[in-house]
């Protein structure tokens, strides 16, 4: 493994567990940060690491996926990846965050999903 690809994926795991502690914790708007800061920078490892080139600088994750050719069709997302993306700039306002992120029940699927994509982009390490 590429040493370029170590540092997304430390980053990555580092991001992955603060949204966890912050989920745990009630704090809903910061674990959507982190889970979407996750996801991002694993993409981007795989990037690195598979396609051997530098990833775009973008926050979109679903840039990222047709960048990295990943196919997310067999996975069962109740939520579109381009609402994770949306979260990045909404945490960020504070209207936007109290609308979309203030409450357990509004962010629980886009976590579900950050979850699982994450989960899922780890497991391709695994398997090449």
């Amino acid at each position: 493994m590429q040493g370029e690809t170590e540092n997304w994926l430390e980053q990555a795991g580092s991001d992955y567990k603060d949204a966890r502690l912050l989920w745990e914790n009630h704090r809903y708007g910061g674990a959507i940060l982190f889970y979407q800061q996750a996801v991002e920078k694993i993409l981007k490892g795989y990037i690195v690491e598979h396609k051997k080139k530098v990833p775009t600088k973008t926050h979109k994750v679903e840039f990222l996926l047709k960048e990295a050719d990943l196919d997310i069709s067999d996975l069962d997302l109740k939520t579109g990846v381009e609402e994770l993306s949306k979260s990045y700039i909404r945490v960020r306002y504070p209207d936007l965050s109290r609308q979309y992120y203030r409450k357990r029940e509004k962010s629980e699927l886009l976590v579900k999903l950050a979850e699982q994509l994450y989960l899922w982009v780890k497991g391709k390490f695994k398997n090449h």
